[in-house]
């Protein structure tokens, strides 16, 4: 998917692309800030809205990181209905 090329690599993936401190630590930010969308939707069971409050952000702003990580909040809801 076209949104793959904006994310940057795992950080497992950098060891053999780039060793540079700056590749490695925006690695891992991007791992972190993947994470903790995640997590924070869990928690929001999928409401967006809540989520971007949580973490301190705008709706946009979350909606283009979901879509950067390629995150389907969709499942979320459903585990409301389990």
């Amino acid at each position: 998917p076209p949104a793959a090329s904006l994310e940057k690599p795992p950080l497992s993936d950098v060891a053999s692309a780039d060793l540079s401190l700056k590749a490695i630590a925006e690695a891992a930010a991007s791992e972190a800030e993947r994470r903790a969308i995640h997590r924070v939707l869990q928690v929001t069971k999928g409401n967006k809205s809540k989520a971007a409050r949580l973490l301190g952000t705008n709706y946009k702003t979350l909606y283009l990181k979901i879509k950067q990580y390629g995150i389907d909040a969709g499942r979320f809801r459903d585990l409301r209905a389990s």
